[in-house]
């Protein structure tokens, strides 16, 4: 029986899921209209009108609840400060799906989930490229080799040399020995 099983499991496992509904979302957010399957945009539907409503309330406690689905702040914040308030006098039915026909490969029934109030192209494209500007790492230096980190190694104080050099002294070097294999 499948009482309480409310949740679409979509063909994959809860982690993968979450995932899923979440890049889904934060494309959704991003470009204002998605194109995906009719499962999939059902399901991301949910999250998404869950996370305006939150984005509507505009708080501290809204965005930390937004940040937990989608954890970009710059995001977040476009979230709060511009898509929220376009929606604060709808009572629900933030975004719509409009279905455009089969993919030509597996049959599956595609659909364009959108905001239903959308910003002018411009301001989409700004949101684009201030989101995913990211900081590049530094590009990696060669690693030194063993024998010159050895040699580079210099002790901060003479007590440590000193003690350093005791302890190289006091240790007896182990020999080698060979083994017998026994038949």
């Amino acid at each position: 029986m499948r009482h309480g099983d409310r949740v679409k499991k979509l063909g994959r496992t809860r982690e993968h899921r979450r995932a899923l509904l979440r890049n889904l979302c934060r494309s959704l957010f991003i470009f204002e209209k998605i194109k995906t399957t009719l499962p999939k945009a059902k399901a991301t539907r949910q999250m998404a009108e869950r996370l305006i409503e939150y984005a509507k309330r505009n708080d501290l406690a809204a965005k930390r609840h937004i940040y937990r689905f989608i954890p970009d702040h710059k995001l977040v914040k476009v979230i709060c400060d511009e898509i929220g308030p376009k929606y604060v006098n709808r009572a629900g039915g933030y975004t719509r799906i409009l279905r455009i026909g089969p993919r030509l490969g597996d049959g599956a029934e595609m659909v364009f989930l959108e905001l239903v109030e959308q910003s002018d192209a411009s301001a989409i494209s700004q949101r684009r490229k201030l989101i995913e500007r990211r900081k590049l790492s530094a590009p990696v230096k060669e690693t030194k080799t063993k024998e010159k980190r050895v040699k580079e190694k210099k002790p901060k104080t003479k007590e440590k040399e000193e003690k350093r050099k005791t302890t190289e002294e006091k240790a007896p070097k182990a020999k080698k020995t060979k083994k017998k294999k026994s038949k």
